[in-house]
C-alpha cells in the first residue's frame, strides 16, 4: 500500500500536500520580495514542517535546512551547530555544487568527495564566515540562498556560557548586512519563539526589525472531510460516512491527527478502530503533557479541559486537586507559560486547549 496523503512522515512534494497552495505562494513571494526573515507559526501537528519542506524542494533555490530538534539529541553546543550546518551544506551537492565550490575558498571548509567538513576549532571558522560566503554567491548569481530553521525556539538553549552561540545576534547581523540570504524560522511553541527572537524586546538584537509572518491554520471542516475521503480513496478503503465525520469532529482540523487516524484505519479497518486509534492518540498526547515542568501545569490543563475556562475557576480547581492554596501570581505564571507553549489559547476572558486530543487526554489525568 503506497500512501501520499496519509503518509505519517512530513511531506516533501506538492503531490503529497493537501490544501496549502496559498501558503506556498506566500512563501515564494517572501523569498522574492519580502524581508530577510519569515517567521512561520502554528501549533503542533498543524503541518509546518511539511509546508516548509515542500517549499524548499520546489522553490528552485539553494537552501540549508536545519531541524533544531537535533540539538536535543546531540547536545546544545557549537559541536552540534557545526554538525547540522555541515549536513545542510552537504545537501547542496548536485544542482547547487557551485555554492560549495564558492565555499572552498573559505579556510576551514573541506569539500570532500562524500562530505562537507567544517574545521571550526583549528581554523576559527565562524557561522558568520559561512553565511557571508553564501551571501557572496547569492549576490554574484542573482539567486537568494534560503536558510530554514525548524522548531527554532530550541536554539535559545545555545545562548550563554563558554562556547555558546546567540543565534539572534547572528540573525541580526545577517538582517543588516547580508542581502542575499533569506531566513525561514518555524516554531510550534509560538510564545516561546516570539520571546526568543525578541522583535518587540528592546534588549534583543532583533528589536525593531521588520519581519514577515505566516500562520499555518487548521483545515476547515469541509477540507477535513475532503482530505479523509481522498486519503481513504487513495488506499482503497471506504469507511462509513459516520466514521469519517466522527474523526473530523474529534480532531478539529489538525492535519497531523487526521493523517494519524487515516493511516491507522487504512492498515486495520473496522468498527472499533476509531476508539482504538483515539486511545493511541491520547496516549501520545499524555506522554507530551507529562513532560511539563510540574503537576501544576497538568492540573491547569485538566481544569480547562473539564470546562473551567475562566481564571478564577481554574485556580479553584487547581487548589482543590493539590489540596493547598496557590498564589495568584503562580496561577498567572502557569497559564502564561501554557499560552507561550501554544498548549492553550485565550479568547476574551476564557481559556481553551488548542488540541482536542490533548484536551481529551487531560480530562483523564
Amino acid at each position: 500500500m503506497i500512501l501520499t496523503l496519509f503518509d505519517p512522515r512530513p511531506k516533501t512534494s506538492r503531490a503529497e500536500l493537501y490544501d496549502r497552495d496559498a501558503e506556498l505562494r506566500m512563501m515564494e513571494e517572501f523569498v522574492r520580495k519580502g524581508s530577510p526573515i519569515l517567521v512561520m507559526l502554528g501549533i503542533r501537528r498543524i503541518g509546518k514542517t511539511s509546508v516548509l519542506k515542500v517549499f524548499l524542494n520546489e522553490v528552485g533555490l539553494p537552501h540549508i535546512y536545519i531541524d533544531a530538534r537535533a540539538f536535543e539529541e546531540y547536545g546544545f553546543s557549537k559541536d552540534t551547530l557545526y554538525r547540522v550546518l555541515s549536513e545542510g551544506l552537504n545537501r547542496l551537492r548536485g544542482r547547487w555544487s557551485s555554492v560549495l565550490e564558492h565555499l572552498r575558498a573559505l579556510e576551514g571548509i573541506e569539500v570532500g568527495v562524500s562530505a562537507v567538513r567544517l574545521n571550526w576549532r583549528e581554523r576559527r571558522l565562524s557561522v558568520l564566515d559561512i553565511f557571508t560566503k553564501l551571501d557572496e554567491w547569492a549576490n554574484s548569481s542573482g539567486r537568494p540562498v534560503v536558510i530554514a530553521v525548524d522548531e527554532a525556539q530550541l536554539l535559545r538553549y545555545l545562548r550563554g556560557g563558554k562556547g555558546r552561540v546567540d543565534f539572534t545576534r547572528i540573525l541580526s547581523y545577517c538582517y543588516d548586512n547580508l542581502r542575499g540570504l533569506r531566513f525561514i524560522i518555524t516554531g510550534s511553541e509560538v510564545g516561546v519563539l516570539r520571546d526568543f527572537l525578541g522583535f518587540d524586546d528592546p534588549s534583543s538584537p532583533l528589536y525593531g526589525r521588520v519581519v514577515d509572518e505566516l500562520t499555518i491554520e487548521r483545515f476547515s471542516r469541509e477540507n477535513s472531510l475532503d482530505f479523509l475521503e481522498k486519503g481513504f480513496s487513495e488506499c482503497g478503503v471506504r469507511p462509513p460516512r459516520g466514521v469519517i465525520e466522527e474523526i473530523v469532529d474529534r480532531v478539529d482540523g489538525i492535519p497531523g491527527w487526521l493523517t494519524y487516524f487515516g493511516y491507522r484505519y487504512c492498515r486495520r479497518p473496522g468498527p472499533d478502530v476509531v476508539k482504538e486509534v483515539l486511545n493511541e492518540a491520547k496516549a501520545l498526547a499524555l506522554n507530551e503533557v507529562r513532560k511539563l515542568p510540574s503537576k501544576y501545569y497538568i492540573y491547569a490543563l485538566k481544569a480547562i479541559s473539564s470546562g473551567r475556562r475562566r481564571w478564577k475557576s481554574i485556580k479553584e480547581a487547581m487548589e482543590l486537586w493539590v489540596n493547598h492554596p496557590i498564589t495568584n501570581a503562580q496561577v498567572s505564571r502557569i497559564l502564561n507559560t501554557l499560552l507561550k507553549l501554544a498548549l492553550i489559547e485565550k479568547d476574551g476572558h476564557e481559556y481553551r486547549i488548542t488540541d482536542p486530543i490533548v484536551a481529551e487526554a487531560a480530562r483523564e489525568l
